[in-house]
């Protein structure tokens, strides 16, 4: 699946600033939204509506909060493992801001550490006023895996665009609208970060000569500070006074040419917010550090809902599959029931007319009978007697004829007509006389095999006719 990029969103109180970075980390689209007063929704709906409006495709997107709706302190904790850190931390920021923990969605970075524990900068911010902006977004088609610290953002901005973590004897300083971010680089940690506000004046060198002073003061860290960075709207700097009064060189850096060549061109836009979105939408790159607050409040549950949806309609999918499978199976069983149940009913009949009208017994294989009946007529066969048993038309035939060529020779039986049935066998003939008649249906009487069933005698001019039925025994 082709990967499309990131969306980051960087919401202040008067605009918000949505870029769309590619996988590779570039900047692929940027825009500005202004938030109509007119329009009785709130900015972050605003701004959600706008991105989609837009209509360029992105995989997720972050969050970057205006410095405006969070507090940050700077606390010691005594644990330098992070989970250990996180348990714990929202009740040392509680005890910091004096309210009651269950108001405040917490985030933290650690940014360095010493023998009694780590040092961390925490965030904190309004948990009611995050919920709201978050709805508001899900209102408007967005649902943030994170909402970050636009500070945190910035960071991350400047660790692609400007070696930033290489650079730990360096302070970063980007100025941005009303807002002015400190940061100092430190090595396997996050930086060390102060935000401020600035006047509303063109000139604001004497304000941050006066801040840089206090954060070299308060510094930590391995060696001191070397020089100073400034990024933004530098326009705003004396460099020279800057660097005399504070005793370190200053550089003027544009990282912002590498990210969007057309930044010139707009009015509004300033290199700080341009970098925070930026840096937003870096938040889904591996192995990045990040605050979230949403974790604390109302942890991101996109992927996971997803991930359901996908088994659900994987587990639909098999559902009918198998009910398709049982069904087609079903059939194919119930055809082959039916035609078993008509061979079987065919056996069943062919079964009676061999066997005389006789039903196997319950339990009994047909086959299984006809195969004792077979082996006994052949040991019947071998020992002489004709192939059948005593029901058979041939056997009866044959007891029948042993009869009259056993009769004496002064007895002339002349036969008219036999019929040999399944049931009985009928014969019509006459004899010449009437002793000689009666010789023939004792005869008959007295056969082992046989039996006389019925008789009519009807004297015929000189000979004495007879009609008989004999069955089997």
């Amino acid at each position: 699946m082709e990967e499309k990029g990131n969306l980051g969103i960087l919401l202040t109180a008067d605009v918000a600033v949505a870029v769309w970075s590619s996988p590779d980390g570039s900047i692929r689209h940027k825009l500005l939204i202004t938030p109509d007063a007119d329009e009785p929704v709130a900015p972050a709906l605003q701004a959600a509506r706008a991105v989609i409006r837009q209509g360029f495709a992105f995989d997720e997107v972050f969050i970057a909060a205006d410095c405006g709706s969070y507090t940050q302190y700077d606390l010691h904790s005594e644990f330098e493992d992070y989970r250990q850190i996180e348990s714990t931390i929202k009740f040392d920021a509680e005890e910091a801001a004096a309210t009651d923990a269950m108001n405040l969605a917490v985030t933290f970075e650690v940014t360095g550490t010493d023998e009694n524990g780590s040092h961390v900068t925490v965030y904190t911010a309004d948990r009611q006023l995050l919920t709201d902006m978050l709805l508001d977004l899900q209102e408007g088609g967005l649902d943030p895996s994170y909402i970050e610290p636009d500070a945190v953002c910035l960071t991350r901005a400047l660790e692609q665009t400007s070696n930033f973590a290489d650079r730990t004897s360096s302070l970063f300083v980007v100025l941005s609208g009303k807002n002015c971010y400190m940061l100092r680089p430190a090595e396997g940690f996050a930086p060390v970060v102060r935000t401020f506000l600035v006047p509303a004046e063109k000139d604001v060198t004497q304000n941050l000569t006066r801040e840089v002073l206090l954060a070299t003061a308060a510094g930590r860290g391995e060696g001191g500070l070397e020089s100073i960075v400034l990024i933004g709207q530098t326009d705003r700097v004396d460099v020279e006074t800057l660097s005399a009064r504070t005793g370190l060189e200053v550089t003027v850096e544009t990282p912002q040419q590498k990210l969007a060549q057309t930044l010139a061109a707009d009015d509004v836009l300033t290199c700080g917010q341009l970098l925070m979105a930026y840096g937003a939408a870096l938040a889904g790159k591996p192995r990045i550090r990040r605050a979230d607050f949403r974790r604390d409040y109302m942890p991101y549950q996109g992927k996971r809902k997803i991930m359901e949806g996908s088994l659900r309609l994987i587990a639909i999918s098999l559902t009918v599959l198998l009910l398709a499978a049982g069904a087609f199976f079903q059939l194919k069983a119930f055809r082959m029931n039916s035609y078993s149940k008509q061979l079987n009913d065919k056996m069943l009949d062919q079964y009676k007319i061999v066997m005389y009208g006789k039903v196997p017994r319950s339990g009994t294989s047909p086959i299984t009978l006809l195969k004792r009946d077979h082996a006994q007529a052949i040991q019947k066969q071998k020992g002489g007697v004709v192939a059948g048993d005593s029901k058979s038309v041939p056997v009866k035939l044959t007891y029948f004829l042993e009869v009259v060529n056993k009769l004496p020779k002064n007895v002339d039986v002349k036969l008219q007509s036999i019929k040999v049935t399944e049931k009985s066998m009928k014969v019509k003939g006459d004899t010449n006389s009437r002793s000689s008649t009666n010789a023939l249906l004792n005869a008959i009487k007295n056969h082992s095999k046989i039996m006389l069933s019925s008789q009519i005698i009807k004297p015929d001019a000189n000979r004495d006719g007879f009609d008989i039925m004999i069955d089997p025994k």
